[in-house]
């Protein structure tokens, strides 16, 4: 469940996003993506640097540079969809718990010219982000063995078990997201939702194509803050 210190950030983010830099960042992400039909996203950090907008592909964002850049202590993380409108996708759901912005995640959709900020608590957070770094270290493990043998058989048994661990690590992904799409649309918490990072249509997206939804949710807020 969101703490009060957490749901206050919902309050303030919107006009967070109206500061006068972080707002000419906005600004540059909204032109650059509608001229570029790519997707493009910034840092705001911790200690209150903005970072430089950086262009990704047509269907995701890579932010690693600007997330190095705030030595992964974000305030707000911004990015855009080219051809969608202003909501989370299950990716980008993820990616805030992963990263584990302090006040939220936000999304420009060029469809509605609009801005949607959201968050996943930190109960989430410290749920979920141990056992996906435990399953990161267990494939790395895996990789240095299997680096590091030059026994053809102990090399085949090692593909073998890291291919098991990834398909395991897969459908850990898969269940974290299901149960962070479930805290706004509960009603699909027993349906098929897909892997994050894999562009086809679940439930999850069809849902939002019929109602978005925005609110506390218990352990995710989604707040429209229209065209700022």
């Amino acid at each position: 469940m969101l703490s009060s210190k957490e749901l206050s950030y919902e309050q303030e983010v919107c006009n967070i996003l109206k500061e006068t830099k972080i707002h000419q960042r906005l600004e540059e992400v909204k032109e650059r993506t509608k001229v570029t039909g790519r997707e493009h996203g910034f840092n705001v950090c911790s200690d209150g640097r903005v970072t430089k907008v950086i262009e990704g592909s047509y269907t995701y964002s890579d932010l690693t540079e600007a997330n190095n850049e705030c030595n992964y202590k974000i305030d707000i993380q911004v990015h855009s969809h080219p051809d969608y409108y202003a909501y989370p996708s299950r990716g980008d759901l993820m990616e805030d718990l992963n990263i584990s912005t302090r006040i939220a995640s936000c999304v420009y959709g060029v469809k509605d010219d609009k801005v949607t900020c959201y968050r996943t608590s930190d109960e989430l957070r410290n749920k979920f982000i141990p056992l996906i770094d435990k399953y990161i270290n267990e494939l790395n493990e895996i990789h240095r063995k299997y680096d590091n043998t030059t026994d053809q058989e102990e090399k085949n048994k090692l593909y073998e078990e890291w291919f098991q661990k990834y398909d395991k690590y897969e459908d850990l992904l898969s269940d974290i997201t299901k149960e962070i799409v479930s805290c706004a649309y509960p009603e699909l918490k027993e349906r098929s939702i897909s892997h994050p990072y894999k562009y086809i249509t679940d439930s999850y997206d069809i849902a939002i194509e019929k109602e978005k939804r925005f609110g506390n949710f218990g352990d995710v807020w989604v707040k429209d803050c229209g065209k700022i």
